[in-house]
């Protein structure tokens, strides 16, 4: 019974945290697109100080990076994020289906991105160890290939 309500716990836990993540994701999302409303001249559209700069220090505490697959290559296949910040991986196949994740399983990740398609996703650093960690293609590698590159925690 004990067990149960653990496991029970866990699930609610790692629901919490995805929700989190989604929310923080869409911030993220809408504060790059340069969405944050700015004072203009016919007051069309208003923002306090105060607004911007919460947005601002939201926005502080993320970091973002790109990467591509192509070719049987991560592009860039090397990256640095500093402790502390939410870290949002855009992570887009660009010839053929792949998938990313690391080969530490205290980060969890096996993300597979179709021809084309662009999986977005992301964790906080805060807490984890400075150094590098690798990523790699697991399942869904060019034959014969493998792909492999370094994040590295500041």
């Amino acid at each position: 019974m004990e067990e149960q309500k653990n496991n029970s716990s866990i699930k609610w836990l790692a629901l919490g945290i995805v929700i989190v993540v989604l929310v923080v994701v869409w911030i993220f999302n809408a504060n790059k697109k340069g969405s944050v409303p700015v004072t203009s001249s016919n007051n069309a559209t208003s923002t306090s100080t105060a607004d911007v700069a919460a947005a601002a220090t939201a926005q502080s505490h993320f970091s973002a990076v790109d990467i591509r697959a192509e070719g049987g290559k991560f592009v860039p296949d090397k990256f640095s994020v500093p402790v502390g910040k939410i870290l949002m991986i855009n992570f887009t196949s660009v010839d053929e289906t792949y998938d990313f994740g690391f080969a530490d399983p205290k980060l969890g990740f096996d993300v597979i991105a179709k021809k084309g398609e662009t999986q977005s996703f992301g964790f906080d650093t805060t807490g984890k160890t400075p150094g590098d960690y690798v990523f790699h293609c697991i399942m869904k590698c060019p034959a014969g290939g493998t792909m492999e590159g370094t994040m590295t925690i500041q």
